[in-house]
């Protein structure tokens, strides 16, 4: 091959160890033997300003070039070691103090991590041990991968709605929920998926996400999947999908039931039910009457039926508007008239005539 002609790629090999498989189809990579590495411990450890390039025909330079065959070490205490094919130590590197240069995909790393290969190059990787090859097959750079692998913040997703448990009303069918949140994906967002248990969509690669996800009355969990080619995150969230038009806001109606001496009546049944329904039954709210006569009763809409039951008394049964989310009514209860057990209406005709009856003996 010849070196000015020769067309050059920029490798970030940092990258390739962590999701490359493990080699190519074909290859025996046994048959590429690492030589004894000689390590130089008395080496100076100098920083670098740019990519080391391979060069077929090395001219002896030890900062911008290093020679085909070569072997590089990226030890776990942050230096890049390099090697001729025979293993001897030409260079001792911090990877740390040289230079940061821009990869492909606009991340900057150190100028030790990233070597430019000819096009033609084929490269191959074995446990943490990556093997470049020219297009005759011959190894021109061996790298190993001795540093820890860096640790990344896992991907974190933030559901902003719908939230967990929430009732969701929806007039129209078939039925879907708007799902809208954000994904914290700090090596990068391949995707973001949302699905329910009638269907999925997909909702692009982008931080922020708001998408419909089809769904069906009753009871959902509706899971949102993020994704970065190798990490993956999952958060679900559980609503209750309502058919039809939303109730209005439940409303507060507190007050106290009395007699008509403006007594408190214990123990009172008392009952707002709603002109709205539900699964059509009618929305109700109720609560008994305390020692005090006081009650509360919380319920859904502004107009409603208001009904109080106590033995005794005369049932209530009277509408009301209420203009307020908070609201106060006293209620008035009266005896209820009672005959004497077994003295009924027809009884009473009888007696009567039967009076009659005896004055006019009398009189006779």
């Amino acid at each position: 091959m010849n070196g000015k002609a020769r067309t050059w790629t920029l490798l970030l090999l940092a990258v390739l160890l962590a999701v490359a498989p493990a080699a190519g189809a074909g290859i025996d990579l046994d048959h590429y033997v690492i030589p004894e590495l000689k390590v130089n411990d008395s080496m100076e450890t100098i920083a670098i300003s740019g990519v080391l390039i391979l060069q077929p025909e090395w001219d002896g330079s030890r900062t911008s070039g290093i020679p085909f065959g070569s072997i590089m070490v990226h030890t776990a205490d942050g230096r890049t070691l390099v090697f001729d094919k025979d293993g001897n130590q030409l260079l001792s590197i911090s990877d740390e103090l040289s230079a940061k240069v821009p990869t492909p995909g606009g991340v900057e790393k150190p100028c030790t991590w990233l070597h430019p290969l000819p096009n033609d190059s084929r490269v191959y990787h074995r446990d943490n041990e990556t093997f470049v090859l020219d297009i005759a097959g011959n190894l021109i750079l061996t790298v190993i991968n001795k540093h820890p692998p860096p640790v990344e913040d896992p991907i974190t997703i933030n559901i902003t709605s719908p939230r967990e448990g929430e009732t969701v009303w929806i007039d129209v069918v078939p039925p879907r929920v708007a799902v809208v949140g954000e994904v914290h994906a700090p090596a990068g967002l391949h995707s973001v998926v949302v699905r329910s248990g009638t269907g999925e969509v997909s909702c692009g690669n982008r931080p922020e996400f708001a998408c419909s996800v089809p769904v069906s009355a009753g009871e959902n969990t509706i899971t949102v999947v993020a994704d970065n080619h190798g990490r993956r995150a999952e958060k679900t969230v559980n609503v209750t999908v309502r058919i039809g038009l939303p109730p209005p806001p439940a409303i507060a109606v507190s007050g106290r039931v009395t007699d008509a001496g403006g007594n408190p009546v214990p123990g009172a049944l008392v009952r707002f039910e709603s002109v709205f329904t539900l699964d059509d039954e009618p929305l109700a709210g109720t609560n008994v009457t305390g020692e005090d006569g006081r009650y509360r009763v919380d319920t859904p809409g502004y107009r409603q039926t208001v009904t109080v039951e106590k033995e005794g008394y005369s049932i209530i049964r009277e509408e009301f508007i209420f203009e307020n989310l908070t609201n106060d009514l006293d209620l008035e209860l009266e005896l209820s008239s009672r005959t004497v057990p077994g003295f009924g209406s027809a009884l009473a005709i009888l007696s009567l005539t039967g009076a009659f009856l005896l004055i006019g003996r009398k009189r006779r």
